[in-house]
């Protein structure tokens, strides 16, 4: 946990909750994932987490509830965005809905933060916040675990007035890193109870037609009831080592789609690759492409492939993070969802 994030679309990072399992592409080359199996390695709530591959050190789906943790956001005076789990997944299958219940209550209790709360389970989450039950479980929370333990240390002042539901200052967000898992994901977050809903396409390894998605927000006037659709829409290459590149157009085309819809859009990162060469723009008749020297220079078309075929093929270089930069055609776009509690 850091009350301080280099992560660009929050402000600290709050893990209650430790370990995963992979489950998706996107997965391949987890920071999070990386760390605990080595720089993070001698620190205890980390220690036993992953087990060593030939890729590096890879989740082995042990997940663990960090008692110390659980309140740190509560000396938080400051509002802040807060990030929750950085380091696990809250709606992982093996996490106990006990666990999740208490992380709920310290969320209910601390209303001055915005808490950002992104999953790869989709389905486990909306199960999860449909249950009729929900609220009076976290409500059981609060009284057993915050007021009980914790309160008695006059460490911290809550607010312990009635809330309201679905939380207002907690946002629900899916991680998709390509169509595939967008149409897994998306409608399951669509039918999940949420103040805010948003995606993370990041590490971005296709494109993403997310426009029935985002058309469907508004207000029913004639029934009364809401239409939710994507609140916002963060888009980021992959960094680290083994980053695989992300094809500019593929970003491109998500921020066309929100300005189009008129949704929020924070392009995170190029990630370690920037484009030496458009075919299309620079070199319509095929006179002057580059070779590649190394596996540091590669080829993307639109669809994926890494071959001089295909649509919008372009040329790219493996720069650094730094290097490649936030700008998406010389602009940095860092939208946020209006319904933002923290400065």
């Amino acid at each position: 946990m850091a009350n301080r994030s280099k992560i660009e679309w929050t402000d600290a990072t709050w893990n209650p909750i430790v370990g995963c399992s992979v489950t998706s592409p996107g997965c391949t080359n987890c920071y999070a994932m990386k760390f605990a199996g080595t720089r993070l390695a001698h620190i205890p709530r980390y220690a036993g987490l992953t087990v060593p591959s030939k890729a590096g050190p890879v989740w082995n789906g042990s997940v663990r509830l960090v008692e110390e943790a659980l309140t740190q956001s509560l000396r938080w005076k400051k509002p802040r965005r807060i990030f929750v789990n950085s380091m696990s997944d809250l709606f992982h299958e093996d996490v106990p809905d006990e666990w999740i219940d208490r992380v709920f209550a310290v969320m209910a209790l601390t209303r001055q933060h915005t808490f950002q709360v992104l999953t790869k389970r989709a389905d486990r989450m909306r199960t999860y916040l449909e249950n009729p039950d929900r609220v009076w479980s976290i409500f059981g929370a609060i009284r057993k675990y915050i007021n009980d333990e914790y309160r008695a240390n006059a460490r911290f002042e809550v607010d312990e007035t009635p809330f309201v539901w679905p939380l207002p200052n907690v946002w629900l967000g899916v991680s998709c890193e390509d169509q595939l898992r967008a149409e897994e994901r998306i409608p399951a977050l669509l039918d999940t109870p949420a103040a805010v809903r948003f995606v993370s396409a990041e590490p971005l390894l296709g494109p993403i037609d997310y426009r029935r998605w985002l058309e469907m927000g508004g207000l029913d006037t004639d029934l009364g009831l809401s239409n939710p659709g994507l609140d916002w829409i963060i888009v980021g290459g992959e960094s680290g080592p083994g980053a695989r590149p992300m094809h500019p157009q593929w970003a491109r085309s998500i921020r066309d789609q929100c300005v189009a819809a008129g949704v929020p859009f924070l392009f995170k990162q190029h990630g370690e690759w920037k484009t030496v060469y458009d075919r299309d723009h620079d070199d319509p008749d095929w006179r002057n492409c580059p070779r590649a020297a190394n596996s540091n220079e590669r080829y993307v078309n639109l669809a994926g492939g890494h071959g001089f075929h295909g649509k919008r093929v372009i040329f790219m270089r493996k720069i650094g993070k730094k290097a490649a930069g936030r700008e998406l055609d010389g602009v940095t776009h860092d939208g946020y969802p209006e319904a933002c509690h923290a400065a």
